[in-house]
């Protein structure tokens, strides 16, 4: 609790690490991450390390591909790693302590936080079954180290997608391993997430009521090509998948096909939204109009669809925008996040929420806690 507010954080993270890759098949294990040092990095900057698979070392800041992430430095003591707050230790970033992870939100004053992997998992295999395996380690990892906190620690479980038998199995996994939702990004590779193929995954998820957090991360390969440094990954490669998910989701009827599905939009901002839904909303009349196959389209306008209370986004908390988004998607469906224990300044986001002028007391208070109850269900 802080300053007399509940926090229910929305988007926090397990720093990546090799503890997460124990249980792959052993036809896999040969192929694991690394965590990987590079010599000549007198003009490298803080990017002298990274993780070696697929025959590619990420993250790197120059070049095409060029994103930030979690390199080893930031959470391997071997590499140098070191915890910058004694009541946020280093053991708590990849939760090999839970124990340290929940000290961490005591000294945040954070009652709940939902923890999602790094984002390099969007991009780390175009093999449909190392990727599976890849991901449903992490998922196994993390049922593990939340289970004896697990009203506090919540987990989003990675959805293995472009192997649909795995998929299935995966959300069955999770289930049995506690997770609070599942998780993808915003393609699964250069396919959009409608894709027919995916079809028995989202029946199955959609059969087990996980609602689907749709996290930044740079999925669309061909958006890597183009970005050859760290503004380009955040501006293009990282961010617009977002847009591309919000058309496969809402523009081509999964809200219609699957009644209950509650989606998130998570670290992508929300400004994206006013842009999308006046956008499609457009050009829905017209494409009805033009498209042979009718049932491909929504049933409904786009702006009934994220009025709806099954679309959330978490937003910046200096978002100059979120009056306006809180007018098109309604009061209920913003959420707060810290990003912990990412360094990209929103450590203090729950204080900045409470200082704004523009929110009214109840929408604080939504946004802090109630709303992602509403998502993710009570703790």
């Amino acid at each position: 609790m802080l300053e007399g507010y509940r926090l229910y954080d929305a988007d926090a993270h397990a720093m990546m690490s090799p503890r997460m890759w124990k249980t792959l098949p052993a036809e896999y294990i040969a192929r694991r991450p690394r965590a990987t040092r590079l010599s000549d990095v007198f003009d490298m900057g803080r990017w002298t390390n990274g993780w070696l698979v697929e025959g590619q070392v990420i993250p790197h800041a120059l070049g095409p591909g060029s994103q930030p992430g979690n390199e080893p430095a930031r959470v391997l003591e071997e590499f140098g790693a070191a915890s910058s707050s004694v009541d946020f230790p280093l053991s708590g970033f990849d939760l090999s302590d839970p124990s340290a992870r929940l000290r961490g939100l005591d000294y945040m004053g954070i009652d709940h936080q939902m923890l999602y992997p790094t984002t390099l998992y969007a991009r780390m295999s175009s093999d449909p079954g190392f990727e599976a395996a890849l991901l449903r380690s992490y998922n196994r990892y993390m049922g593990q180290q939340c289970k004896a906190a697990s009203r506090r620690l919540k987990w989003a479980g990675l959805l293995p997608l472009r192997d649909a038998r795995q998929g299935c199995e995966a959300v069955e996994e999770m289930g049995k391993l506690g997770a609070t939702a599942a998780v993808v990004y915003g393609t699964a590779g250069d396919r959009l997430l409608s894709h027919p193929s995916f079809t028995p995954v989202w029946d199955e998820l959609h059969r087990a009521s996980l609602p689907l957090c749709v996290h930044m991360g740079m999925s669309y390969p061909p958006f890597g090509e183009v970005c050859t440094g760290l503004l380009d990954a955040h501006g293009i490669g990282m961010s617009l998948p977002a847009m591309m998910a919000f058309v496969a989701i809402v523009g081509h009827g999964m809200l219609d096909r699957y009644a209950n599905l509650k989606v998130g939009f998570l670290e992508f901002g929300a400004e994206w939204i006013l842009y999308m839904v006046a956008r499609l909303d457009h050009y829905l009349p017209i494409d009805r109009s033009q498209m042979p196959i009718k049932d491909e389209l929504p049933q409904r306008a786009i702006q009934d669809y994220v009025r709806s209370g099954r679309i959330f986004l978490a937003g910046e908390a200096d978002d100059k925008m979120l009056v306006h988004e809180i007018e098109l998607l309604g009061e209920d469906q913003i959420l707060y996040s810290s990003d912990l224990p990412h360094g990209e300044g929103r450590h203090n986001a729950a204080k900045e929420i409470l200082a704004r002028r523009d929110l009214t007391e109840t929408q604080k208070r939504k946004i802090l806690y109630h709303n992602a109850v509403k998502f993710f269900g009570e703790p």
